[in-house]
């Protein structure tokens, strides 16, 4: 016997950091980015992932959100059954795209199947999130949302998760600058900025009201207008410290090329940007005349 799930990335449009301090935010999962997580029987408790094979519990620091999340539920099963977990598919960790609420949400899943534990939601994105804090910090739920839903999600940490099915009717360009993003080191930054610079909370404002704002026009399919906004929101982004010099000359390249609107998507200090654009052809032309700056990117109808 052996279980499977399949999860998915995702991206966040608008409202990284401002949505940690209660603001709003925008996220879209990307179902051509996916881990599938595989539970089935073995002689011990035993993880098999691309960069690390081995007993669960002796795996690197990074995998201690996976540790709590197959600690939790192994402590609900009655037995002692030792099981395999096997992670296969590609997400580029440290990235913003993600992974770790991926294979946190996966994991938890999967192996409420195989054990039947028949977990409701609230639980399972409870052990998910749990995990988000363990990885990053200080987790809004974004994420673990996100990768839950198969809509464009509407997100504030006190009303929860709200999907829209609506489409915007553009393209989204987005591209993995290759650098190696800290999800916790970029969140302690703003942190400590918001307690000593009293300009950055009255941005961290605006950033969560921009995110209204596209709310409301993605509605009404005003692409150009969410361009704006999210080139608005960099600036913003940029004045906290987070763009790299990759990231900014990326933002150069996409505007040149006919970006509609340009921003940097996650906590920042490297990972991915994504480009709006009217249709796939000016993405396409973006994502060429990046290519030396960039390690892969993805095209996705909005």
């Amino acid at each position: 016997m052996k279980s499977s799930y399949t999860a998915h990335g995702k991206v966040i449009l608008i409202g990284e950091h401002s949505v940690v301090y209660g603001y709003d935010a925008l996220a879209l999962p990307i179902k051509a980015l996916h881990i599938i997580t595989t539970v089935e029987p073995a002689q011990e408790i035993w993880m098999d992932t691309a960069k690390y094979r081995g007993p669960f519990f002796a795996a690197p620091a990074e995998y201690d959100g996976l540790k709590y999340v197959v600690k939790t539920l192994l402590a609900k099963t009655a037995g002692q059954e030792k099981v395999k977990i096997t992670y296969t598919g590609e997400i580029p960790i440290e990235r913003g795209l993600g992974s770790s609420a991926t294979v946190a949400l996966g994991t938890t899943k999967a192996m409420n199947d195989y054990f039947g534990l028949g977990l409701e939601t609230d639980e399972v994105m409870t052990i998910t999130n749990h995990a988000e804090m363990i990885n990053h910090g200080k987790a809004s739920g974004l994420d673990a949302a996100t990768v839950n839903s198969d809509h464009l999600v509407f997100f504030n940490k006190k009303t929860g998760a709200k999907e829209i099915a609506a489409k915007l009717g553009a393209t989204l360009l987005i591209m993995d600058t290759g650098e190696l993003g800290s999800t916790k080191q970029a969140v302690n930054q703003v942190h400590d900025l918001l307690q000593t610079n009293p300009v950055a909370k009255g941005q961290l404002h605006e950033l969560g009201t921009l995110a209204d704002e596209a709310k409301e026009e993605w509605f009404k399919q005003n692409y150009g207008k969410i361009g704006q906004i999210f080139t608005k929101a960099e600036t913003i982004l940029r004045s906290f410290n987070l763009a790299t010099p990759k990231i900014n000359q990326l933002e150069k390249l996409a505007l040149e090329n006919g970006a509609l609107g340009y921003k940097l998507s996650g906590s920042g200090l490297g990972g991915i940007v994504i480009a709006l654009c009217d249709k796939a052809v000016t993405a396409e032309k973006i994502a060429q005349s990046s290519k030396d700056l960039i390690s892969n990117y993805w095209i996705e109808e909005i």
